[in-house]
């Protein structure tokens, strides 16, 4: 790095990461309330008083912050790492009161991880003989940490502080900047919750338990995937369930802001509805292409594949992670086809993981360009543009920056597994599942696998949430350390 770009660097403001970490770790303590009410509803005590204990450890850590002058304005690295910082204690906040289900310090840490991210993937081969609380606060991790308790805070208690755009994902303002940001974080979390109400009720209606009917939809809308069987999406009895499951987690991989601009009828426009438009014809795509691969490959009906390959589809691109099949048995080339997808992800703006379906669609729309460009004068000035919005060359490094390091992440998180001899395929499949937030498994995350390979999956399902840049800003020595901005 020259002298110059390492003068204009400042490092990040100590007070400025507390206050904010504070308010949403407040946040967080408050959150806990429902897990204890179910605990206390089932008689779990002991899984009720280690909520009570870790919140109260919350409020009396943050307190003193929380008096923390407000900063007039923050700096990109200090949004990274307020975000950083409030999903590893989302995640460490979880863990004592997980371990009161009976499972290890290390087996805590992933369900923790795995559930702050909306991952799903889990080391419990049984989780049906855990109590009632444990399977609710999986649910419910993930659902607060599939909208991103950042936004509910912002909607809930910062209001409008000059720094709450950082702190908002930029994912939320590319087709919406003119809306008050508190206003707009309160429309998306509205959106959020009547989502996750209207599922619950039509599950429920459907003929599914109460609590089960909850739990998988708090886990659906989030695209989170944790579910109360051992056997996720199979043990329910009926393809229309699986579907209407399946059908939720698309939902909740559709662009958040999205369902507003519908409501506004302003979204012919928008980059979400294309977005969202091509997430569904990849679906329908990559059902096509399964659907062929098990009936010739797997000895099974046409209807019967189609059904179960219209499942995985949507399971993958959309993150959701629930399953209806054993993952490990698929043909191999089933398997290379569901990791694409899962790579790919669902949309920017919602709780789906993955590179996201924009982004591929600026990198092809750029290919386009490029073929384009080579037929017109060198003194024309054309721009590439996606739902008639120039693709500016800002987003167009963020996209490739983005590409580069997510190859990067999966490839040296996929070299320690084949080193420990595990199947190539698997092992890329795992890792993609991880980094993607997707959660789907082909039977290497267990309780047996060894500590050094969890810690490899929790490192890649926290890059895949907070996005690996943000996690990246937060290594680097010269966040932390060098010359800062004097006034907060």
């Amino acid at each position: 790095m020259n002298d110059r770009s390492t003068l204009l660097m400042y490092a990040i403001r100590g007070p400025v990461v507390l206050k904010y970490v504070a308010q949403l770790t407040l946040v967080q303590a408050g959150l806990f309330l429902l897990p204890v009410t179910i605990a206390l509803f089932y008689a779990e005590y002991e899984i009720a008083l280690r909520f009570i204990v870790i919140a109260c450890v919350l409020v009396t850590i943050t307190l003193s912050f929380i008096r923390l002058p407000v900063p007039t304005h923050i700096q990109t690295n200090e949004a990274l790492a307020v975000t950083v910082i409030t999903f590893l204690v989302g995640a460490a906040a979880m863990v004592y009161p997980f371990m009161g289900a009976k499972i290890s310090f290390i087996d805590a840490v992933f369900e923790s991880v795995s559930g702050i991210t909306t991952t799903g993937l889990s080391t419990l081969a049984d989780v049906e003989d855990k109590p009632r609380s444990f399977l609710f606060a999986r649910a419910w991790i993930q659902w607060y940490g599939g909208l991103g308790f950042v936004v509910l805070a912002i909607a809930l208690l910062i209001g409008q502080q000059p720094g709450n755009r950082r702190l908002l994902c930029k994912e939320f303002d590319r087709d919406g900047g003119v809306m008050g940001i508190r206003r707009h974080a309160r429309q998306v979390t509205q959106v959020y919750l009547l989502l996750t109400i209207l599922s619950t009720l039509v599950l429920f209606f459907s003929g599914v338990d109460g609590f089960i009917a909850l739990i998988h939809s708090l886990s659906a809308v989030s695209t989170g995937g944790f579910s109360s069987f051992n056997n996720s999406l199979a043990e329910f009895n009926g393809w229309s369930i699986q579907m209407l499951l399946s059908c939720i987690g698309l939902l909740g991989a559709i662009s958040l802001p999205l369902y507003y601009h519908i409501y506004q009828r302003n979204f012919r426009q928008s980059t979400s509805a294309q977005e969202t438009l091509a997430m569904i014809l990849l679906i329908a795509s990559v059902s096509i292409i399964l659907t062929v691969v098990i009936a010739k490959n797997g000895n099974i009906d046409w209807l019967t594949s189609a059904k179960q390959a219209l499942l995985l589809a949507l399971s993958a691109q959309t993150t959701t992670g629930f399953s209806s099949l054993n993952i490990a048995n698929l043909d191999p080339l089933v398997k290379g086809i569901v990791t694409l997808s899962m790579a790919i992800g669902g949309d920017i703006g919602s709780t789906a993981g993955g590179f996201k379906v924009l982004r591929l669609l600026i990198l092809i729309k750029l290919m386009h360009f490029t073929i384009q460009r080579t037929a017109m004068p060198s003194h024309v000035v054309f721009e590439p543009k996606l739902a008639g919005k120039t693709i500016y060359s800002e987003e167009i490094i963020n996209v490739f920056t983005l590409l580069g390091w997510f190859i990067a992440l999966i490839f040296f998180s996929w070299l320690p597994f084949v080193a420990m001899n595990y199947h190539p395929l698997d092992a890329l499949f795992e890792v993609v599942s991880a980094t993607a937030t997707v959660g789907l498994s082909s039977g290497i995350t267990q309780t047996e696998l060894s500590p050094v390979l969890k810690i490899v999956l929790c490192f890649d399902m926290l890059a895949g949430r907070v996005e690996i840049i943000a996690l990246l800003v937060c290594l680097y020595p010269k966040t932390w350390f060098g010359k800062r901005v004097d006034e907060l």
